[in-house]
């Protein structure tokens, strides 16, 4: 009797996993589909703040020429942070989605302020 309940204890437990391991996957694939569009607008503002470099001259163009490095750097950091998200744990996914969404979103309103 014992056996039999630790082995359906052993067996749910086990489906549990799989299910929360595929609620995950559906959930990094999702991130990650809106993730890189967001990159996508992303790299359309980087434009505009290249062009609002070519517009400038003295100091104002060498900090503006810095941030947009600082930009690209955390675009490039952002993609991997998506990009190691997809081993997270389940006990970590939460966490670690929205570190990405925080970071992407912070990232996005840099750039506006630069370009505006």
């Amino acid at each position: 009797m014992i056996k039999t309940i630790l082995t359906t204890i052993f067996l749910a437990s086990l489906s549990f996993s799989v299910r929360a391991s595929i609620d995950m996957s559906k959930e990094y694939k999702e991130l990650k589909k809106t993730t890189e569009q967001k990159i996508e607008v992303m790299d359309k503002k980087l434009e505009k703040v290249e062009d609002r470099i070519s517009e400038l001259s003295g100091d104002a163009k060498d900090e503006m020429e810095a941030r947009y490095e600082n930009f690209i750097e955390m675009k490039d950091d952002l993609k991997d942070r998506l990009a190691d998200a997809g081993d997270t744990t389940a006990d970590k996914w939460d966490a670690a989605k929205d570190r990405i969404e925080d970071y992407a979103d912070d990232l996005e309103s840099r750039i506006d302020k630069a370009i505006n």
